[in-house]
């Protein structure tokens, strides 16, 4: 896949910023008096579709929000691990469902998570599941309270009634919802 103009722009920028704080997971770097925070690890997002009829979402908790919130499996890249080794990785941390066949995620065009001061570009990936796979699912990890199935009209739901808050899970369902009435069916989207 070909890096997109911004990305391109942002790495060019980067290789003239400074970092102004860093540890094991994120740095600040800053030129021409602007700063920006940069994830140690590429990060990753998967969008698990069920027999294109539902959409699987963790329900995780986030201390600094005091509860928990609907989100997509993602989760940053561990050393000596690809982006889909990760994607498949935190697929099943976060909902128990394992995949262990990297040929099944469907590579999806990238989003930018906040332009001003968190240009992240993850890795984003789609994943057809089966309804036995959702079913025989195992135990996910601690950080997640629930993981449920929903179809695309409950989501849309979700989304109007404020229960999915989180910007990069809201940009991304909102891409796939698109795709499906643009198509008029529940077709993957072409990446």
């Amino acid at each position: 896949m070909e890096l997109a103009k911004e990305k391109q722009f942002y790495l060019s920028w980067k290789q003239c910023a400074r970092p102004v704080f860093e540890n094991h997971r994120f740095s600040l770097l800053e030129k021409d008096d602007f700063h920006v925070v940069e994830y140690q690890s590429t990060q990753v997002i998967v969008l698990p579709i069920i027999e294109q009829e539902c959409i699987v979402m963790p329900k995780v908790r986030r201390q600094i929000l005091g509860g928990a919130v609907w989100e997509l499996p993602a989760g940053g890249v561990l050393e000596n691990e690809c982006p889909e080794e990760a994607a498949l990785r935190e697929l099943g941390e976060e909902t128990g469902i394992t995949i262990s066949d990297p040929s099944r995620l469907l590579p999806l065009d990238t989003l930018v998570v906040s332009p001003n001061r968190l240009p992240m570009f993850p890795s984003i990936y789609q994943v057809d599941l089966s309804h036995q796979e959702f079913e025989t699912r195992s135990a996910h990890d601690d950080e997640v309270e629930s993981v449920a199935s929903f179809s695309s009209d409950k989501v849309q739901e979700m989304i109007l009634s404020g229960e999915i808050i989180t910007s990069i899970t809201l940009a991304i369902l909102g891409r796939f919802l698109i795709g499906q009435k643009v198509t008029g069916s529940s077709s993957s989207p072409t990446p």
